[in-house]
């Protein structure tokens, strides 16, 4: 069995906590070496992990992943601190800088200066979690805060930061224990990663010994058709952000993403998802048979990728039996 598989554990947010747990436990028996639980309109991620902690043993526990903006430096590594204590060593503090729409329309928060931010609070919470103070000051963060709890584990929390353009990227390989790919097909994986280590070597440490993660959307069914529409569907609502759009040009969805656009905005919105080919979907998704599933992954491992994530996706009416469908299917992949 390959030494890392992640799985996304969407399937938290369709069901009651206590089934999501059963859930939990069966992944990691599975063999799945890390759970990344999303954040995007509920559940909250950490409250969730911390669920999950005591009824896991060995499973990583990740957010996949917490936008900067909403919490304050000091309070995201106190939280990751105490999921670390409750879990025994197992947290990872996925990160990411959202969206404007998510940040300030969701939230009312401000969105500014997200790489800067990004820099700024990891340096924050390095400094918490090696000497629980830090003392900062700088264009975004400033902080001047004095932890007043036990940290008896000697694995501090990993730091993951989710990343799509060189920017970031480099970023990643520069501060970060490990980066987080979304949306990108295996054959993209060499650049990308390419650029983390890029940041890395420039910032004199060894790019092997990050950890490469990507999302994986993935589907083991007999209904590929149901399946990737539904992914469509998921889709075509990143077509409107800035940062997925710069990505997408790259992949060369450009002119598909644009249609995506002026059809939703035209008020069409059923038929938005259907401008994104099927050719394009199944480069960046996998769906039907268990084995196709298999090989997908494998085209990722081949191209770089350390630590695959099993992302299930499905039609809303199968969608909890197609997560452990997929689940299984995947399991030592």
């Amino acid at each position: 069995m390959n030494s890392k598989l992640g799985l996304a554990m969407l399937s938290l947010s369709l069901e009651p906590i206590d089934d999501a747990i059963k859930t939990a436990r069966e992944a990691e028996e599975l063999g799945y070496s890390c759970l990344w639980v999303p954040e995007v309109a509920g559940p909250e991620a950490l409250v969730t992990l911390g669920a999950l902690a005591p009824q896991t043993k060995t499973v990583e526990l990740a957010t996949g992943v917490v936008p900067i903006q909403l919490r304050a430096p000091g309070l995201l590594a106190m939280a990751f601190l105490t999921l670390n204590e409750i879990s025994g060593g197992r947290a990872i503090a996925g990160l990411g800088v959202s969206s404007p729409v998510i940040v300030e329309r969701w939230h009312g928060v401000p969105y500014r200066k997200p790489l800067t931010t990004m820099r700024e609070t990891v340096e924050v919470m390095r400094q918490l979690f090696r000497d629980g103070r830090a003392s900062f000051q700088g264009k975004v963060c400033k902080v001047d805060l004095r932890l007043r709890m036990p940290i008896t584990q000697q694995r501090r929390p990993r730091i993951y930061l989710a990343a799509l353009n060189p920017p970031m990227l480099r970023l990643a390989g520069e501060i970060a224990d490990g980066v987080l790919f979304n949306y990108s097909p295996p054959e993209a994986m060499a650049e990308l990663i390419g650029e983390v280590r890029r940041g890395a070597e420039a910032a004199g440490r060894d790019p092997n010994e990050l950890d490469y993660a990507v999302f994986v959307r993935m589907c083991v069914t007999d209904d590929p058709d149901s399946a990737r529409a539904a992914f469509k569907r998921e889709l075509a609502t990143y077509a409107f952000v800035e940062a997925y759009q710069k990505m997408f040009a790259r992949y060369g969805l450009e002119q598909e993403m644009a249609e995506v656009r002026r059809l939703w905005q035209a008020g069409k919105r059923e038929e938005a998802p259907q401008a994104i080919s099927d050719a394009s979907a199944d480069r960046i998704g996998c769906f039907g048979s268990a084995q196709s599933a298999r090989d997908f992954i494998a085209r990722f491992r081949a191209a770089g990728v350390t630590h695959p994530v099993v992302f299930p996706v499905g039609a809303a009416r199968t969608n909890r039996r197609d997560f452990l469908t997929t689940m299984r299917g995947l399991a030592g992949a």
